[in-house]
């Protein structure tokens, strides 16, 4: 072998060992980046989170973390009592976030719940009758969502929201897909916080299904004639947003109305957040909606 030839080789073979070697590197200091970015956001600091991602490699994963923060900015905003001009520009910027990241990875689900998450925020502060046509986009955001991560549990929980919220009349609103996508999303946020996943149970999960629970409205004698109906469908359905949509039909419920579950689901609630004397702002916010439904009944 010549000389130049051996130094040939040994040049490409340094040059592959180091694009092995410096992404692994860049790679572990993205992730320990996005760990300590991830810890403010869980405790709702979130110009700390969007400091350390200040002029960050725009990646996905950075782009859908800075949707999620500026998210939080904008319900401590509304809380402050922002003007609704000053929340749509918060909103709207998200929602440009979101879409870089989904650019940047169309096959991450989190870009999409994201996006839809800022939608939702932004037709609250427009009112249901003046966003009414962004329902639509933002339903099929979601289901983009859960089509790529069937497990995805936070898609579960705003989905069902959305179809609580939208009129079924006018548009495509339904209280039994509500209540089957809201038990869907618990029992996943659950399994998540079981495992590690998730830091802890999320209470606004229970304060959302029993506010499904109330929407519906059934009595024990409407809820057990419709449960087979339910896990007919549950059983012929294609895919996993249809069982979704059925999901309570896959379920061995005790014989009572929704109101009754929904207070117990409140009461046990209630009791752990306000044992909680370490609480986030949103949980106070969901402490204080858990107490209106609760009131309400």
């Amino acid at each position: 072998m010549s000389t130049r030839n051996g130094t040939r080789i040994l040049s490409i073979t340094l040059i592959a060992a180091v694009a092995i070697v410096f992404p692994a590197v860049a790679f572990a200091q993205d992730a320990d980046l996005l760990d300590r970015v991830d810890v403010l956001l869980e405790e709702e600091r979130p110009e700390e989170a969007l400091a350390l991602l200040e002029g960050y490699s725009g990646n996905a994963e950075v782009y859908w973390r800075r949707a999620q923060a500026t998210l939080i900015i904008g319900d401590q905003r509304k809380d402050a009592g922002a003007p609704d001009s000053e929340l749509l520009e918060i909103y709207s910027r998200g929602e440009e976030m979101a879409d870089r990241a989904i650019a940047a990875a169309p096959r991450m689900p989190e870009g999409y719940y994201w996006k839809s998450a800022h939608i939702g925020r932004w037709g609250q502060t427009r009112g249901v009758l003046n966003s009414l046509f962004r329902a639509p986009d933002m339903r099929d955001l979601l289901e983009q969502s859960i089509a790529l991560d069937p497990e995805h549990a936070d898609s579960y929980f705003v989905l069902a929201q959305l179809y609580a919220k939208v009129p079924g009349l006018i548009s495509f609103g339904d209280n039994a897909y509500a209540v089957s996508l809201g038990r869907k999303a618990v029992d996943l946020m659950e399994a998540e916080a079981a495992s590690g996943e998730r830091d802890g149970v999320t209470e606004a999960f229970y304060v959302e299904l029993a506010s499904h629970l109330i929407d519906r409205g059934w009595n024990e004698r409407r809820r057990n004639r419709n449960m087979s109906g339910i896990t007919r469908n549950h059983r012929a359905a294609a895919s996993p947003l249809e069982r979704g949509y059925y999901y309570e039909g896959s379920l061995n419920l005790p014989s009572r109305s929704d109101a009754d579950e929904a207070r117990e689901i409140l009461q046990a609630t209630i009791r752990r957040l306000e044992a909680n004397r370490n609480r986030l702002p949103s949980e106070t916010r969901r402490l204080d909606q858990a107490r209106e439904l609760l009131g309400a009944l």
